[in-house]
C-alpha cells in the first residue's frame, strides 16, 4: 500500500470517512507489529492500536499533517504500551496483595482458633467429672441425650441440665 498523500491527510483532518479508512489501513500493520514486538500479545495489540487510533481521531484537527503523522502515531503507541504495562503491574500488585492478605488472615485465624481451642479445653477440664463426661459424649462423640443417659445411667433431663450448666460455665470461662 502506498503512503497517504497530503490531500488524504487534509481530508483526514476534515473527518472524511475514506481518508480515515486509508490512514487506518496504512498504519495498522506497522503499528500492530511494533506493539506486538513489545507486549507479545496479538489480541491486546489490536486493542492498543484501536486506542491509539481513537486518540489520533480525536486530535486530528490539531495534527501537523505537513510531515505526516507516523512519528505521532508511534509515540502514542509507545505511550499506550507503557500504560498497558503499568496497568498490568498494578493489577499484579493488587492480586499479590490480595493473596498475601488472605494468607496472613488465614494464619491469624488459625492461631486464634488454636488459642480458643486451648482455652476451651482448659474450661472443660475445670468442669465437674459428670459435666465433663456429658460434654465429651455430646460434642466429641456426637451422642444424643438418650444415648448419653443410657451410657451414664442417668435420666435424659439430667443430661440436658448438665449440658446447659456446662455450656454456661464454658461461656463464662471464655469471656
Amino acid at each position: 500500500m502506498t503512503a497517504p498523500n497530503h490531500q488524504t491527510f487534509i481530508n483526514f483532518q476534515k473527518g472524511d470517512n475514506q481518508a480515515i479508512e486509508t490512514i487506518y489501513s496504512y498504519y495498522k500493520p506497522g503499528v500492530i507489529r511494533f506493539i506486538i514486538s513489545l507486549i507479545k500479545d496479538a489480541e491486546e495489540s489490536e486493542v492498543i492500536f484501536h486506542n491509539v487510533f481513537l486518540k489520533i481521531l480525536r486530535k486530528r484537527k490539531q495534527l501537523n499533517t505537513e510531515k505526516g503523522i507516523q512519528a505521532y502515531i508511534f509515540t502514542i503507541a509507545k505511550n499506550e504500551v507503557i500504560d498497558y504495562f503499568n496497568r498490568l503491574n498494578s493489577t499484579r500488585k493488587k492480586v499479590d496483595e490480595y493473596y498475601h492478605n488472605r494468607i496472613e488472615t488465614s494464619v491469624d485465624l488459625k492461631e486464634e482458633e488454636e488459642k480458643l481451642m486451648l482455652r476451651l479445653e482448659e474450661g472443660i477440664d475445670q468442669l465437674s467429672e459428670q459435666r465433663r463426661k456429658v460434654i465429651r459424649l455430646s460434642y466429641f462423640d456426637n451422642l444424643s441425650y438418650q444415648e448419653i443417659a443410657e451410657q451414664m445411667m442417668i435420666s435424659k433431663n439430667t443430661v440436658k441440665n448438665h449440658l446447659i450448666k456446662a455450656r454456661l460455665s464454658l461461656r463464662n470461662y471464655l469471656t
